[in-house]
C-alpha cells in the first residue's frame, strides 16, 4: 500500500481549493505501509502519557472527582489559527466502532458540520473486521441496557442513547450482529462514510514562514519541545492520497486515485485485520545516535520461528467446520480460551498452550483476566461428564514451530517458572494439569497447523507508524508498553494533528482495550480537534461527562489496573 511521491517543486492541486505546493512549501511524505529507506528508524524516547493526579485536587472544589478538566476553557471564543482552506476538517481512517463512535461525537455532540468529517472504509461495508469474526465468536462484555436506571448505558454501545442490545436482542452479539448496529448508526445519522477506499499516504503540509526554527517545529520530528502538545505549532494541513474501487459496466471493478486535504487526521484502523503471526525484525538507535555511525540495536520480534506455519485465530471462519478433530492452540487469554470452547463444543480434541495460566489469574481488571463469560464456558467444557475436555497446559512459552518430514507439524515449548498465584485453582471449579519442571522442553506433533491466540500487531505498527512515536522496546513494561506514544489529549507526540481512538489506545499501564472504555476517549479528542478550531466546546465536554463520556481523569482507573504478563 504505497503511494507515488510528491515531489518538491512539482505541483499538483489539491481538490477544491486550488492550493499548490511549491519549493517554498516543504511537503513530509509519511508511508502507511512497507519500507521507507529514508525514514530514520525509531528512537529510544519516551514521552509519559498519563499524569500523576496524588497530589492534586481534581475536585474542582465540589468533590466530584470526575470533574477533572485537563484543557483550559477560557470565556472568549478562540480565533480560528488557520488560514488555507481544506476540503474536510477531519479525515477518519476506519469505520469501525471507533471511527463512527467519533463521527458520532464530532458532529452530533460537538457540532461540526456533517460535510466537514469523512470517515475512509478500506472494506464493502461498515464495520468489516466484525464482520469476520468466525461464526460462533461474541462480545465477551455483555449489552444490556440498564440506560435510566443507573449512571451508565450499555457496555458495548459507541454513543449514548443507543444499546446493542436493544437492537439486537442479544447479550453476547456476534461480530456479524454487532456490524449491524454500528451500520444502523452510521446511517441514521447521516454521517460520512465512504467505502471501498483505501489510504495510500498522508503527507504532513505543515509549512514554515522561512526561518529555520519554525520550520523545525511545524514538521515535528523528534521535537521536545512538542512532546507535551502544550508548544505545538499549528497542525496540519494534511493530503491524504486515497484509492476508491468503483464498480462500473456491470460489475467491472475500477479504480481511481484522487488527494483529499484536512485539518485533522484521526486514525480508527483498529486491530483485528492485523493479526500478530510473524516474527520481526527493527532497528533501533538510541536517542541521539541516529546520525552519529553508530550501529543500531537490532531488535527480534516476539514471536518463535515458524510462526507462519500456523493458522491465526482471526484467519478462521468456523470452529465447527475447521479441519481436523485434534487441534493445538497456541496462546491461553481471551482468544485462545475461546478457541478451545468452540473446538470442544464442536466435539474436537484441543490442547492449549499457554505462557501464562489465565484462568487462575485475578487482578480486578477484565483487560488482564479471563471475563466472567470466557471464565463460565470454560467451566462447562472442563466439568466433569464433558467430553472431549480441551487440555490445559500452563505456563508454557512455545519456542518453535517445524513441518514434520512425514507431514503434519511439530511443536516445541518451554515449561517457565510457577508460582502461587498460577496454581490457585480456588472457586475455578475444575482442576488442572500439573506444570513441568522449568526450562525443560516438551515437543507436540499435530496433523493441522497449529492455531495461533497471539493477538494483533494492530494497523498502528502494521500501516501507521510513522505517524507516531513509540516507547524504548527495552522499558517495555508488560503487554501493553509497547503502545504509540500520545499526548492527553490522545494526539500523537510526533505529528501534531494526527489522533488514535480505539483499542489500540494506552496510557502508562492503563489499556483502553473494551469498548466501554475507549469510547470514554472519543469526546477527548473532539474537544482537542474543535478547540483547535476556535469552537467553544464547554457545553459539549459538559454533556459528555455527564454521560461518563469523557474520561481524562485516570485515578478512577488506577486501581484496577495491572500487569499480569
Amino acid at each position: 500500500m504505497t503511494g507515488g511521491k510528491q515531489r518538491q517543486g512539482e505541483e499538483k492541486q489539491n481538490n477544491g481549493n486550488d492550493k499548490k505546493i511549491s519549493e517554498e512549501q516543504p511537503v513530509r511524505f509519511i508511508h502507511l505501509e512497507g519500507e521507507e529507506k529514508d525514514e530514520k528508524p525509531p528512537t529510544d524516547v519516551y514521552a509519559s502519557r498519563m499524569p500523576s493526579n496524588q497530589d492534586k485536587d481534581t475536585s474542582n472544589g465540589n468533590g466530584n472527582d470526575n470533574d477533572f478538566i485537563d484543557v483550559k476553557i477560557s470565556t472568549d471564543p478562540l480565533p480560528s489559527p488557520f488560514a488555507e482552506p481544506t476540503d474536510y476538517d477531519v479525515v477518519i481512517v476506519g469505520a469501525g466502532c471507533s471511527g463512527i463512535g467519533t463521527s458520532l461525537m464530532l458532529t452530533k455532540i460537538f457540532n461540526l458540520p456533517i460535510s466537514r468529517v469523512l470517515c475512509l472504509e478500506q472494506g464493502t461495508q461498515v464495520g468489516t473486521s466484525f464482520r469476520e469474526w468466525p461464526e460462533e465468536m461474541r462480545f465477551i462484555s455483555p449489552s444490556f441496557n440498564q440506560q435510566g436506571w443507573t449512571d451508565s448505558f450499555d457496555l458495548n454501545s459507541i454513543y449514548w442513547g443507543t444499546s446493542p442490545a436493544n437492537l439486537l436482542r442479544d447479550e453476547h452479539p456476534t461480530g456479524e450482529d454487532y456490524a449491524l448496529y454500528l451500520e444502523a448508526m452510521a446511517d441514521q445519522s447521516g454521517v460520512q462514510v465512504q467505502l471501498e477506499t483505501k489510504v495510500l499516504s498522508i503527507s504532513d503540509m505543515s509549512n514554515g514562514d522561512g526561518d529555520d526554527d519554525d520550520a523545525v517545529k511545524r514538521n515535528i520530528v523528534n521535537n521536545e519541545n512538542v512532546k507535551d502538545g502544550s508548544d505545538a505549532a499549528v497542525p496540519g494541513p494534511f493530503n491524504v492520497e486515497i484509492e476508491t474501487k468503483n464498480t462500473v459496466n456491470g460489475g467491472t471493478n475500477q479504480k481511481t486515485r484522487k488527494t483529499i486535504s484536512s485539518r485533522f487526521i484521526v486514525w480508527a484502523g483498529g486491530e483485528f485485520q492485523h493479526p500478530r503471526d510473524k516474527r520481526t525484525i527493527s532497528y533501533v538507535y538510541k536517542q541521539g545516535e541516529e546520525n552519529s555511525g553508530k550501529p543500531p540495536t537490532i531488535k527480534i520480534g516476539d514471536m518463535f520461528p515458524g510462526a507462519d506455519y500456523c493458522l491465526h485465530n482471526s484467519r478462521v471462519k468456523s470452529w465447527a467446520k475447521l479441519h481436523g478433530d485434534d487441534l493445538v492452540v497456541i496462546g491461553g487469554y481471551e482468544s485462545g480460551v475461546d478457541a478451545a470452547y468452540h473446538l470442544a463444543k464442536a466435539g474436537k480434541k484441543c490442547k492449549v498452550l499457554a505462557s501464562s495460566p489465565t484462568w487462575c489469574i485475578q487482578t480486578g481488571d477484565p483487560s488482564s483476566e479471563l471475563a466472567p463469560y470466557t471464565a463460565g464456558r470454560l467451566r462447562e467444557v472442563l466439568s466433569p461428564g464433558f467430553t472431549p475436555q480441551p487440555k490445559m497446559l500452563a505456563p508454557l512459552r512455545v519456542i518453535a514451530v517445524d513441518k514434520a518430514e512425514g507431514g503434519g507439524y511439530n511443536i516445541a515449548a518451554k515449561w517457565k517458572k510457577t508460582d502461587e498465584q498460577s496454581q490457585n485453582t480456588a472457586g475455578l471449579g475444575f482442576q488442572i494439569d500439573e506444570p513441568g519442571e522449568e526450562d525443560s522442553i516438551m515437543t507436540l506433533h499435530t496433523e493441522q497447523p497449529p492455531i495461533l491466540c497471539t493477538g494483533f500487531e494492530g494497523s498502528v505498527k502494521a500501516q501507521a507508524r510513522n505517524l507516531f512515536d513509540f516507547p524504548d522496546p527495552n522499558n517495555k513494561k508488560g503487554c501493553i508498553g509497547d503502545g504509540p506514544l500520545l499526548t492527553r489529549n490522545d494526539e500523537s507526540t510526533k505529528v501534531p494533528g494526527v489522533f488514535l481512538v480505539g483499542p489500540s489506545v494506552t496510557h502508562g499501564e492503563l489499556s483502553f482495550c473494551f469498548v466501554y472504555k475507549f469510547r470514554q476517549r472519543f469526546a477527548v479528542v473532539a474537544n482537542a480537534i474543535c478547540e483547535g478550531m476556535g469552537m467553544d466546546t464547554r457545553e459539549a465536554v459538559a454533556q459528555c461527562r455527564q454521560v461518563n463520556m469523557y474520561l481524562d481523569n485516570f485515578a478512577t482507573c488506577e486501581d484496577t489496573c495491572g500487569d499480569t504478563c
